[in-house]
C-alpha cells in the first residue's frame, strides 16, 4: 500500500511550501556541483499570494488525497503541515546523472526541517511500516521500493532512485543493489569544493530573488554525452571540452499579476564567447519587421542569424571542412559564398490560422480529421545579389520553380505543392520573400501594406533584440473549430483553456557578462489576480469537470451481456 505513497510524497511537499516565505539558504551545499538539473522554489512573493487552508480546501488537493490509496491518505496530504518542514525556506531539487539507477538518473530532494522530531512522528504516524535507522548522523527510512529518506536535525533529503538490476535498464551487465543507507550518508557529506555553491552563476540565480528557478549544467550533460561514446554514434561527430566548459543555461520565473515573466540566461564557454558575442551584437532589422503582413497576425518572429557568427561556430566547432565539402558538388559553391549572399536579416510570420473539422470523417484512431489553414510569409534580406543570385540559379535546375511573370518589377516563381496549393518567391533587391498568399508576398517585398500596420505592443516585442518572438493566443483560437465536445468535461476544458492566455512574448539574444540574455512573458486574461492563482483556479475546474464526468459515468447503466 505504500508503492503509491512515494510517489506523491515530493509533490505534497513542494505543495505544503506554497504558502511559504523565503529566507536565504544554506542548505544549497547539499547540492553537487555535476547535477545535470536543479529546480528551486522561492516563494517569498507566492506566500503572500497563496494561504494553505486555500489549497487544503481545494479540489485539486482533495483529488491527491484520493490518489493515496490508504485509509489515512487524507492525514498523509493534510498531515504535511505539522511535520517538522521549514515552510519559511526554499525548497530543491535535482538530477544528477548516475549508471547505478534505472534510467541512468538519480532525483534528489532537499527540504529543510525546523523540527526533526515531528517529522519523525510523522513518519511513524503514515508508515508504520518503515524502519527507522541510525546511521553516522542521519537518521534514514525506506518508504517504498525506491523512495529514501534521510534527516537530520535541519535538512531533509529524499532520494527517489531505484538501482540497476539488469542490462535492460542500463545496457550493462547486472550490478550489486545500492546501498542506500550509505548514498543518504554521502548526500550528506558533500564538501564545499565539490558542491554547486562554488559556482557563481549558480549563485547569482538563486539570489535573484524568482520565485521558481531552473539550472540546466550543459557542461555535465555533455560530458556525459562524450563519454558514453555517443560521437561514434553520430556519424564520428564530436566537439572538443573546451566547447561546453563552463556552459550552463539559468532560468528564473516569476508568477505576477496578469502574467508570468522569465528571465532565461545561457552561460557560453570562453572558448565560444566570441562567437555568441558575434551572436549578439546586433538587432532584427525593424524597416523589415514593419514590412510584414499585420492582419489577423497569429506568430511573428524576427531575428538577425550573423553570417559571420554562423561561420566562427563552423569553425570552432571543426565542421567548416565538413561543410565545405558538401557543398564541393554544388557549382562553383562554397561557405564563404552562400553566408555573403545574405545579410542575415529573418523573419516569419503566420496570419489567419484556421483548424477545421471535415464533417464526418475519422481517422483509423477514432479522432475527426482536421483541416489546418494559414498564410505564411518567410523574409530574408539580401547582401551580395551575385551570391544569391548563384543560389537562385542551383535552385532552378532543380526544376521546382517555375518563373511567374505577372509582375514586371519583380522577379518571382512559383513552386507548386499540389494542385490547390502553391508557394510563391518573389526577389526585388534587398528582400526576398517566401509565402503561400501571393497577395501577402506582394505586399511585403513592395514595402507592406500602409493600411494595415503591426500593433505598437507587437513591434516593441519583437524589434530591438537580435531575436524577438510574438504569438497572439488568442487570435489563434479564434477560428479554431474542432467540433462539438465529445463530453461535458471536454466542453469545459476546451472553455477554460480558450480564456485563459492572451499572448506569449520572448526577445532579447544579446550578449552579456559571458552570456546570452533572453525575457519572456506569458500574459493571462485576467489581469487582476496573480497568475498562480488563476492557474489554481483552472485546474480546480478542470478537476471538478473530470470528477463530475466520472460520477456521471457510474451511474449511467450499463450494457447487459447475452
Amino acid at each position: 500500500m505504500l508503492r503509491h505513497s512515494r510517489y506523491v510524497i515530493l509533490c505534497c511537499v513542494a505543495v505544503t511550501l506554497l504558502f511559504a516565505c523565503n529566507k536565504v539558504p544554506d542548505h544549497r551545499r547539499y547540492i553537487p556541483k555535476d547535477a545535470a538539473l536543479v529546480a528551486g522554489i522561492d516563494l517569498k512573493s507566492l506566500g503572500k499570494t497563496i494561504a494553505w487552508n486555500m489549497i487544503t480546501g481545494s479540489k485539486l488537493f482533495k483529488e491527491m488525497e484520493k490518489k493515496v490509496p490508504q485509509k489515512n491518505g487524507t492525514d498523509i496530504m493534510s498531515g504535511l503541515g505539522n511535520a517538522g518542514i521549514d515552510a519559511l525556506n526554499t525548497f530543491y531539487v535535482y538530477l544528477k546523472t548516475d549508471k547505478r539507477f534505472n534510467s541512468g538518473i538519480k532525483v534528489t530532494a532537499l527540504v529543510p526541517l525546523s523540527n526533526s522530531g515531528d517529522w519523525e512522528t510523522y513518519i511513524k504516524k503514515n508508515f508504520s511500516q518503515a524502519a527507522i535507522k541510525k546511521h553516522n548522523d542521519i537518521q534514514t527510512a525506506s518508504l517504498g521500493k525506491d523512495m529514501f529518506v534521510g534527516w537530520n536535525n535541519h535538512l531533509l533529503i529524499i532520494i527517489n532512485a531505484t538501482s540497476a538490476s539488469s542490462d535492460e535498464a542500463t545496457s550493462q551487465p547486472a550490478t550489486a543493489p545500492v546501498d542506500m543507507e550509505m548514498e543518504l550518508d554521502a548526500a550528506f557529506s558533500i564538501t564545499n569544493d565539490n558542491s554547486i555553491i562554488s559556482d557563481k552563476n549558480f549563485t547569482k540565480l538563486e539570489n535573484s530573488g524568482h520565485d521558481i528557478t531552473l539550472w540546466i549544467n550543459y557542461e555535465e550533460i555533455m560530458s556525459q554525452y562524450g563519454n558514453e561514446g555517443m560521437a561514434s554514434r553520430m556519424g564520428g561527430v564530436s566537439l572538443a571540452p573546451a566547447i561546453w566548459k563552463g556552459t550552463a543555461f539559468a532560468c528564473g520565473f516569476d508568477f505576477k499579476k496578469g502574467k508570468i515573466t522569465g528571465d532565461l540566461t545561457y552561460y557560453s564557454s570562453k572558448e565560444m564567447s566570441e562567437v555568441y558575442k558575434e551572436f549578439g551584437a546586433t538587432n532584427a532589422s525593424k524597416e523589415m519587421v514593419e514590412r510584414l503582413p499585420a492582419k489577423d497576425l497569429d506568430m511573428l518572429l524576427a531575428m538577425h542569424l550573423s553570417p559571420k557568427g554562423i561561420k566562427d561556430m563552423l569553425t570552432k566547432t571543426d565542421m567548416l571542412g565538413l561543410a565545405n565539402a558538401g557543398l564541393a558538388s554544388v557549382d562553383d559553391m562554397d561557405i564563404d559564398k552562400l553566408l555573403d549572399a545574405f545579410t542575415g536579416d529573418i523573419a516569419f510570420t503566420m496570419n489567419s490560422l484556421s483548424v477545421e473539422r471535415a464533417s464526418g470523417n475519422y481517422m483509423e484512431e477514432g479522432m475527426p480529421e482536421q483541416t489546418t489553414r494559414a498564410g505564411v510569409c518567410y523574409v530574408m534580406k539580401i547582401n551580395k545579389q551575385e551570391n544569391f543570385q548563384k543560389i537562385m540559379d542551383i535552385a532552378a535546375k532543380t526544376g521546382m520553380m517555375l518563373p511567374d511573370t505577372r509582375n514586371a518589377a519583380t522577379k518571382g516563381f512559383v513552386v507548386p505543392i499540389n494542385a490547390r496549393d502553391s508557394f510563391y518567391i518573389l526577389i526585388q533587391y534587398p528582400y526576398v520573400t517566401v509565402s503561400n498568399k501571393y497577395p501577402q508576398a506582394k505586399a511585403v517585398i513592395e514595402g507592406g501594406d500602409k493600411n494595415d500596420k503591426l500593433p505598437a505592443n507587437v513591434l516593441a516585442q519583437v524589434t530591438g533584440h537580435p531575436i524577438g518572438l510574438y504569438f497572439d493566443i488568442q487570435q489563434s483560437i479564434q477560428k479554431f473549430n474542432v467540433g462539438n465536445p465529445t463530453s461535458e468535461a471536454d466542453s469545459i476544458l476546451y472553455a477554460e483553456s480558450r480564456k485563459l492566455l492572451t499572448d506569449f512574448a520572448l526577445n532579447g539574444g544579446e550578449f552579456k557578462d559571458g552570456a546570452m540574455q533572453t525575457h519572456m512573458e506569458v500574459n493571462f486574461t485576467n489581469k487582476d489576480e496573480s497568475s498562480i492563482i488563476v492557474l489554481l483556479n483552472y485546474g480546480m475546474k478542470i478537476t471538478e469537470a473530470l470528477e463530475k464526468a466520472k460520477e456521471k459515468e457510474m451511474e449511467a447503466p450499463q450494457a447487459q451481456p447475452y
